[in-house]
């Protein structure tokens, strides 16, 4: 086929984003009721899988080369049956399209040069494929940038939400450093868990890009901080996994009238370094009906910790405090009280995480 590009190249002429005509691709698909286009999908989709929104945390790879097909079908025709392939080989749980755009091949930023259907044909066959294999939908398809759209799954790339976002399945991603490997990267176990609770408060999941060494393999410091990460949701994960947002997403310093959250960008040392104190926390709603309080980092030994929102009088924790459980030591008994203003939470003599320790509020 590479021999033979030339003769397929430029072989449709382009024509302006607002006035090209969506070209309609001619290859099967798997038989069903996604039909390939954006209606039937939106109206068939039966909503992300509950796996999604339990999970919370993942790592992955930046791995490849990115380009951009010009115009011609030939291009779109192949980038669309290579991913179908993929779909009918291994029965991914998710499938990933990158870009500026709204979707690939619509005309318009990188998805510029041919203006057609190829992204329907692909979900239409993926919907339809997981109904023959798993008799069922519980796969989602993550088109990134793209407006809410029953179907996909969006990203939030760099940065996290200010305001709880419920109303669509999202995931925050970031890499630690950069999307490739480059020595002097800042392998941080506390900026990468700061970002997971951020996110998982915010009623989202978090995808971290942890990039490989030219061999494919990690160095040692992306070991240790992932090994440590790892240490770190064995023993506070009921917070995170399978959780939900409460009725606000924390609480803190406020600046400029917003509540301060870790900075937009690269994981690296400024989020490393970012000055939280005793008086920032974070909120979950674990599936075991508890309350979640992540502060943001270990407090001194002996510490009085305040929590205002779970004060009686804020009218967000309605039920009062029952119990109050650090998560660090389960059987320890905690010195706590709920009063009007907060609950205030006497700290033990040494905590075993290194960073946002939590509690669990009954």
């Amino acid at each position: 086929m590479c021999r033979n590009l030339n003769n397929f190249i430029n072989s449709l002429p382009l024509e302006s984003t607002d006035e090209a005509t969506e070209f309609r691709l001619d290859f099967p698909i798997a038989e069903g009721p996604f039909a390939p286009n954006l209606g039937s999908i939106e109206s068939n989709y039966p909503g992300a899988p509950d796996w999604l929104r339990d999970c919370k945390f993942g790592i992955w790879v930046h791995l490849g080369p990115q380009s951009m097909g010009e115009s011609g079908d030939w291009y779109a025709t192949w980038w669309a049956q290579r991913i179908i392939d993929v779909i009918d080989r291994y029965d991914p749980d998710f499938i990933y399209t990158d870009g500026t755009g709204d979707q690939p091949f619509s005309g318009a930023d990188t998805g510029t040069g041919f203006k057609c259907d190829a992204l329907q044909r692909v979900l239409a066959h993926y919907y339809n494929r997981s109904l023959q294999t798993r008799a069922k939908v519980d796969v989602f398809s993550v088109i990134k940038f793209r407006p809410k759209t029953n179907g996909t799954v969006t990203t939030k790339e760099f940065g996290i939400p200010e305001d709880i976002v419920s109303d669509e399945p999202w995931i925050a991603e970031v890499p630690v450093g950069d999307w490739y490997y480059r020595p002097g990267i800042v392998n941080d176990s506390g900026m990468v868990i700061r970002y997971l609770v951020e996110a998982a408060a915010r009623d989202g999941n978090a995808a971290v890009c942890v990039s490989p060494q030219p061999d494919g393999s990690l160095d040692l410091g992306s070991r240790q901080m992932l090994g440590e990460v790892g240490q770190w949701l064995a023993v506070n994960g009921s917070g995170i996994y399978g959780s939900r947002s409460w009725k606000c997403p924390g609480e803190g310093e406020v600046v400029d009238g917003k509540l301060k959250m870790l900075p937009g960008g690269k994981l690296d040392r400024e989020h490393a370094d970012f000055p939280f104190d005793e008086n920032d926390f974070r909120f979950t709603q674990g599936s075991d009906g508890a309350i979640y309080a992540f502060c943001m980092v270990v407090p001194e030994p002996g510490a009085k910790l305040r929590i205002r929102s779970m004060g009686s009088s804020s009218r967000l924790f309605e039920a009062g405090v029952k119990s109050v459980e650090l998560m660090d030591e389960p059987g320890l008994k905690l010195d706590w009280r709920q009063d009007e203003d907060a609950l205030t939470i006497i700290c033990p003599d040494q905590f075993r995480s290194k960073t946002a320790v939590a509690f669990r509020v009954y």
